[in-house]
């Protein structure tokens, strides 16, 4: 019996193992990355959930939600003057821009060139070199706009000159523009 045993025990002890290992195996390579999947997969479906309720949540009370914001928007614009936001620098060059050229058509004055560009030297102001034609009175217009314009600029050179193309008329000037505007990128 003690022939015959051995190999029997032997081959329990080796088919044992193997099914031991083959059962390690399954549940290293089958079970546990299924089961990090499924988690994985119901974190993704909690947070997509949330994000249902949420989006409906802000659904719900989205005129209110409008309404807010028009009145923050109306508190802003009656408040005190911002710098200007933009997306990118192109942008806020044009916003800039944009501004200056409404500034000088309010004040009478008639603009040949703006120049706008990023300083890349100071946190990415914006700076402005604005060349026009007027009189001294829509000189004092155009620095009384930019004191009060909803966007904040600092006029940093302003140089006045008579024309010399118009000596028959001594109240037209040419003046140049230095501005530094402040932005912000979203």
């Amino acid at each position: 019996m003690s022939t015959n045993g051995a190999p029997s025990r032997e081959r329990r002890v080796v088919i044992g193992g193997i099914v031991v290992l083959a059962l390690s195996l399954l549940v290293a390579y089958g079970v546990v990355p299924a089961a990090r999947r499924w988690r994985d997969r119901e974190l993704i479906f909690d947070r997509v959930r949330l994000q249902v309720a949420h989006l409906k949540g802000i659904q719900q009370h989205a005129s209110e939600l409008e309404s807010a914001a028009s009145q923050r928007e109306v508190l802003l614009a009656s408040g005190a003057r911002r710098v200007i936001h933009a997306r990118s620098s192109a942008l806020g060059a044009s916003a800039l821009q944009t501004l200056l050229q409404g500034a000088a058509d309010a004040s009478g004055l008639v603009v040949d060139r703006v120049d706008v560009g990023a300083d890349l030297t100071n946190n990415g102001d914006l700076t402005a070199t604005m060349s026009a034609y007027g009189d001294i009175h829509g000189l004092a217009a155009l620095l009384a706009q930019l004191a009060s314009a909803p966007r904040i600029t600092a006029v940093e050179r302003l140089t006045v000159q008579i024309n010399p193309a118009l000596r028959g008329a001594p109240d037209v000037l040419r003046v140049t523009l230095g501005v530094r505007a402040p932005m912000v990128m979203e």
